[in-house]
């Protein structure tokens, strides 16, 4: 019998206001991620148990996740160290997106800078 796969390593992020929400929101992946900024070593295609808190009401979504972005320690630049986390097709990440979404109508399309792009 084969063992599930557990992803090799967990985080935990809240997002409380719409601010740093916009700065950690990857819209611009198939499904949706998020940028955590972090000082812990990843590599890229790592997966990750990441469980989200999202909004006031601290709406919760345990995500299977996958570094798709890695952000390292510069000289000089206004981005943090840290990771993208690209969202899966699941129906909590779809919930997470859509919520994600809605907590940002009219900012999306900003030209405004986040940690990632």
């Amino acid at each position: 019998m084969s063992q599930p796969q557990v992803p090799g390593k967990m985080v935990q992020v809240a997002l409380s206001d719409r601010t740093s929400i916009y700065n950690s929101y990857m819209s611009f992946l198939n499904h949706g991620g998020i940028f955590i900024p972090s000082d812990d070593d990843f590599k890229m295609g790592d997966e990750v148990l990441l469980v989200l808190e999202v909004g006031e009401a601290a709406d919760r979504f345990p995500l299977k996740t996958t570094v798709c972005w890695i952000n390292p320690v510069r000289g000089s630049t206004t981005r943090p160290r840290g990771v993208g986390l690209a969202f899966d097709n699941s129906d909590t990440a779809k919930q997470a997106r859509h919520y994600i979404e809605n907590s940002l109508a009219g900012l999306l399309d900003l030209p405004r800078p986040t940690y990632t792009i």
